[in-house]
């Protein structure tokens, strides 16, 4: 099953919102528009829409990594430098999915989609490294 049809499932069994928490217990609701295929939150993506098609991008990156990639972090560093090297997640996301170059600035809305993730069961999330579920691998 593709991880879109999970997230779309567990959004619409919640009459479509679910409410991720984050590793430091932050509640953010999350929203999602079928008919534009894309998911939405006022809190944790500001005026982000984020296209469902990242998340299966977001497992098929960690399949090729092991099953194991750390977060990285883009909000205090440029792509590819620093703490958002470019085998982490936020790497991966600024330049595959924003397409974004090595020392540009992006957005980084890691925490939440791993967030995501990890409330379909798709993902454990850890402080600092995100983990497939063996059923994923």
């Amino acid at each position: 099953m593709k991880i879109t049809n999970l997230i779309i499932k567990a959004i619409n069994k919640n009459n479509g919102k679910i409410t991720i928490r984050t590793l430091r217990g932050k509640e953010h609701d999350v929203y999602l528009n079928v008919a534009e295929g894309y998911i939405y939150s006022e809190t944790a993506l500001r005026q982000q829409k984020i296209d469902l098609k990242l998340f299966d991008m977001i497992v098929d990156f960690m399949r090729s990594q092991g099953g194991r990639v750390t977060k990285g972090n883009g909000r205090n560093a440029k792509v590819g430098e620093g703490k958002c090297p470019l085998d982490s997640l936020c790497g991966f996301i600024a330049t595959e999915y924003y397409g974004k170059q090595v020392g540009e600035s992006t957005f980084d809305p890691v925490f939440a989609v791993v967030a995501i993730l990890d409330y379909v069961g798709v993902v454990k999330n850890l402080r600092g490294e995100v983990v497939l579920v063996n059923a994923y691998k």
